[in-house]
């Protein structure tokens, strides 16, 4: 299988790396000309509980010199989906499909408007990984199962085989058929923890372990879940949101949710396609959302301190 990776930071190259490690044709592509640069000259590392190991995987700076493939690993922060998959045709075969296990809602939308309905597989995963440098990531501890499937619920033989290679490189993966049920699961446990890490600076041991906020983690999930069955969603999540949050910050407790490694790294955060979500939805369907709106602000207010 051609695998071509866009977007190739800790969860991007995590996943290309397991395809690579399966013997798989993969290649990286990535903006950042300093990363294409190290990892050209030194190899992608990626270290686990297991040990540390490094292969040599092509890597490119230009979508179009990476070439038609089966698969396209979409790996991009949110608010560049729709203009990183504008960039797709040159990738697109007669039967190439795009996967996205993204945070927040909305990229596969974005994606498919590009390339269809029929040719994207979204997904989730509860699996934390970390950038030690451009060219060294760090898995850094989870839960569960990775979920994918077609948006469009038709499910082919290449899904089923991308699942079972990423199976067989260590990541336990199921294919649904309403993938979309799985997105808004993921969302209703990044809203509570994200926003919450990033403006506290707390790592995921940390906050799970303060009364304080597990009880703001509380009252953000109790509006995303309002906003969700407004929505119509079918809600996966059976059991008390805050436990699940918990239990999941525990098993990576030394980690650093994801929003608040952008802030400590100043970088754009994807406030906008997870608590800012809750808030689109809910003013578009009457539901009060004050935690997540307050959230929101506040990241925002954060991050223009120092984007330009």
């Amino acid at each position: 299988m051609k695998v071509v990776v866009v977007g190739s930071g800790a969860l991007g190259g995590y996943f290309g790396f397991t395809f690579a490690s399966q013997g798989q044709d993969v290649v990286l592509v990535d903006v950042d000309t300093a990363k294409v640069k190290e990892i050209g000259e030194k190899g992608l590392t990626v270290t686990t509980a297991e040990g540390t190991r490094t292969l040599q995987i092509p890597i490119t700076s230009k979508t179009a010199e990476a070439g038609p493939a089966d698969l396209v690993f979409f790996s991009v922060k949110s608010y560049v989906s729709l203009e990183v998959a504008r960039t797709l045709p040159p990738l697109m075969g007669e039967e190439t499909l795009v996967m996205s296990v993204q945070n927040g809602i909305g990229n596969v939308e974005q994606i498919a408007s590009v390339v269809g309905d029929d040719r994207v597989i979204g997904g989730i995963t509860a699996h934390s990984f970390e950038m030690l440098s451009p060219c060294h990531i760090r898995y850094a501890g989870g839960l569960g199962i990775a979920h994918i499937g077609k948006i469009d619920g038709n499910n082919t033989p290449l899904v089923f085989e991308a699942a079972e290679l990423l199976k067989q490189g260590g990541i336990d993966t199921e294919v649904h058929d309403n993938i979309h049920d799985y997105i808004w699961y993921k969302l209703l446990l990044n809203t509570p923890i994200n926003a919450v890490a990033a403006i506290t600076g707390l790592k995921n041991g940390e906050l799970a372990e303060s009364e304080e906020g597990r009880i703001l983690m509380g009252m953000v999930a109790a509006e995303a879940f309002a906003v969700a069955r407004a929505s119509g969603a079918n809600i996966l999540l059976q059991d008390d949101p805050v436990d699940t949050c918990v239990t999941a910050l525990r098993s990576a407790a030394e980690n650093k949710a994801s929003m608040l490694q952008d802030v400590s790294n100043q970088r754009r955060t994807e406030i906008e396609a997870i608590n800012g979500a809750i808030v689109d939805r809910a003013d578009k369907l009457g539901v009060p959302a004050p935690a997540n709106r307050v959230l929101t602000g506040l990241i925002k207010i954060i991050q223009s301190r120092y984007l330009v």
